[in-house]
């Protein structure tokens, strides 16, 4: 397989490739404990699933289980965080650290009194998008739904409604202080209350699993889960996923099982996800920052940024095995999806099993952990430090982001351990030992789209939260999560809007400036915007002539930190120490006060970086494209399929906007089709 991106001089992002374009993804065996898994074909061929390693075909998934309620689990795991308050009744003020305290709180208060709980409405702010107020009720709220009894095409049970209009409930806003206070309380019920029975000792272990521990069967009860008999959970998902097919062949899912034919590991993928890669995958972020909360399941994301810097998703997996095997399976299974094209970079969490499967995915890409990730594990890690010395956190950090050589970097490490006595730390040595896949200053020259000083890319974690999705089953799961990506996508379409309809204020009569302002995104542009104003505050000595001129820039109040500046005349091409240009996409302050000392008005069509532009997305075609697309070999039907699916998801974008668009876009889809159908009988 080819690399994905590789640095050519124009910092592009390149997306041809020598090898074939594959559609269709054979997946095979892994020589370990999870040494199966099945494929399913994205193009919709078959639609069904193989299972690669031929299990037995009277192995139906079925039985028990088929729905997981783990609100049981969930309200025991919430009841540990009660506060101080939780033997009284809910009263009106009442505070909590967080909504899902608030549940725990009223749920062990209605285990008291004699009825059960459920979450009701919530609400979302404007301004972020969110979570700012959360419901809870009786679960008798309300009243049973009238079903229609001539619709025999939905399947119901006949089963009577415990519904019976109770108004009790419990509803918490967020304050300004980031606390949750009770807002509105009904402590009367309509119905009787009691003790609530108890489940039968069977359904009790079930509710203590989580929904994610139904798809991995111990080996002391095989065939109980997973794709053996009783698996209910995964056979769910799958159905879902062959439904997801069905509407859209080009939706793709693979799945590994263990030597028991149980499901351990899922991923998948649609059309929008590749399209976004084909676009913005320089630069991808392996998330598992779910892990954070014990009740949420093992979730994963390949994820990265658009050119509004907003969040994107590559793909998804649910992982309930996290070996170096499965890690390797699961990286091979995406790449492959992505026709096999490496990104230029990757990020990880700091995990042993992953570093070595991403080396082995991906060679030539630079792979680094998450520096996000280290700093929170350092508050387990450190914990003694921090509460001894609280000025430590602030130097450590200081340490790791604002050093500028390697020569500065050990001297203030070799500082920091002196002065807080960690010689004999252990995790202070794996830190330093693995320090050029983490200390910004040993990958600065590689591009990771991120930039200092303003807000990192939203984690999976923080995403869950802030669209309030909550476990109960693994359909359920991906169904709220896809609701979820939907906002996402109106989102980037209303920056597209913004930024083709709105036009930047500008500081200066610069024409580089204004030439920025029309070829970056709103977002973007704000950034160069910032980094050009500031190069007014600094100094430009030239210390050094000839073919590469070299600079020295340092700021106006403060000379002691310089940056080396070096340009080159006849091609135009310039670098500076920072390398603010190699590691975020924009030039920095520093170069582009040297381009006006040089008499250098416009930006060079080498430093714009056309994943931050407002073209970014558009199918301009490549030299090797265009010949492709004349070719009529296997190769060229892929990408011939893959380019119209991009076109196809953006007309559809724009043409279901209004029901008037809609009339219109249908007519056009319907005479374009007619054309395509009557030029292919008439070959």
């Amino acid at each position: 397989m080819e690399s994905l991106g590789t640095l050519n001089p124009s910092m592009e992002f390149d997306n041809s490739q020598e090898g074939e374009l594959e559609p269709l993804i054979q997946i095979q065996p892994q020589e370990c404990d999870l040494d199966q898994a099945i494929a399913v074909d994205p193009l919709g061929h078959d639609s069904t699933a193989v299972l690669l390693a031929n299990p037995p075909e009277d192995c139906p998934v079925s039985g028990e289980g088929r729905e997981l309620v783990a609100a049981a689990a969930v309200e025991l795991e919430a009841a540990a965080e009660v506060p101080c308050g939780d033997l009284h009744e809910p009263a009106m003020g009442m505070e909590f650290d967080s909504p899902d305290a608030a549940r725990g709180f009223y749920s062990a208060y209605a285990e008291r009194v004699g009825f059960r709980i459920r979450n009701s409405k919530s609400f979302t702010s404007r301004v972020d998008d969110t979570v700012i107020m959360r419901r809870f009720v009786c679960s008798k709220q309300g009243r049973p739904t009238k079903k229609d009894p001539f619709d025999l095409t939905k399947k119901r049970r006949n089963r009577t409604s415990s519904r019976e209009g109770c108004n009790a409930m419990l509803q918490v806003n967020r304050r300004e202080n980031g606390r949750w206070a009770i807002s509105r309380c009904v402590l009367d019920h309509c119905h009787p209350l009691g003790v609530i029975s108890k489940p039968s000792p069977a359904v009790q272990k079930k509710l203590a699993k989580k929904p994610w521990e139904l798809l991995v069967s111990p080996a002391t009860e095989p065939q109980q889960s997973g794709l053996g008999p009783g698996g209910g959970v995964a056979q769910s998902l799958l159905e879902h996923f062959k439904r997801m097919q069905a509407e859209n062949p080009a939706f793709f899912y693979a799945i590994q099982v263990d030597r028991n034919n149980c499901v351990s590991n899922v991923f998948w993928a649609d059309a929008r996800a590749r399209m976004a890669y084909s676009y913005f995958g320089d630069a991808v972020v392996f998330d598992m920052t779910c892990k954070k909360n014990k009740r949420m399941v093992p979730f994963a994301t390949f994820t990265g940024l658009n050119h509004h810097r907003q969040l994107i998703v590559f793909g998804c997996a649910f992982m309930t095995d996290e070996s170096e095997a499965s890690f390797t399976w699961l990286f091979e299974t995406w790449l492959g999806l992505m026709s096999g094209r490496r990104p230029v970079s990757f990020v990880t969490a700091y995990n042993e099993c992953m570093a070595v499967a991403a080396s082995k995915v991906f060679p030539n890409v630079r792979h680094r952990f998450c520096k996000r990730d280290i700093f929170s594990k350092c508050k387990d890690k450190l914990s003694g430090v921090y509460s001894i010395h609280p000025s430590f956190k602030a130097e450590f950090k200081r340490c790791v982001n604002e050093c500028e050589s390697v020569e500065e970097f050990d001297s203030c490490w070799r500082s920091l351990i002196d002065t807080y006595n960690l010689e004999d730390n252990m995790w202070m040595q794996a830190l330093y030992a693995i320090r050029q896949k983490w200390i910004p200053l040993f990958f600065r020259g590689t591009f990771f789209g991120e930039f200092s000083g303003t807000p990192k890319m939203e984690t999976m974690h923080k995403f869950f939260q802030r669209h309030s999705i909550t476990t109960t089953t693994l359909r359920d799961l991906v169904t709220q999560f896809d609701k979820a990506m939907a906002g996402q996508y109106e989102k980037e379409l209303q920056a597209d809007f913004d930024t083709n309809h709105t036009r930047p204020v500008l500081k200066t009569p610069s024409p580089m400036e204004k030439q920025a302002s029309e070829v970056y995104t709103k977002s973007i542009f704000d950034l160069f915007q910032e980094e050009f104003a500031g190069s007014s505050g600094f100094l430009k000595e030239k210390v050094a002539d000839g073919v590469d001129i070299m600079f020295r820039v340092t700021k106006i109040e403060d000379a002691s930190k310089a940056y080396m500046v070096t340009y080159n005349a006849s091609n135009k091409h310039i670098t500076c120490s920072c390398f603010m240009f190699e590691f975020s996409g924009i030039l920095c302050r520093h170069v582009l006060g040297v381009l006006m000392v040089v008499s250098v008005l416009t930006l060079p069509d080498d430093y714009i970086l056309r994943r931050w532009t407002k073209n970014a997305k558009s199918n301009s075609l490549s030299c090797e494209d265009r010949g492709l697309c004349q070719s009529n070999s296997r190769k060229a039907l892929a990408w011939r399929c893959n380019d119209l699916c991009r076109d196809a998801i953006k007309f559809a974008e724009e043409g279901a906007t209004s029901a008037v668009i809609y009339k219109v876009a249908k007519g056009a889809l319907q005479k374009a089709f007619a054309e395509v159908l009557a030029t292919k009988k008439g070959r």
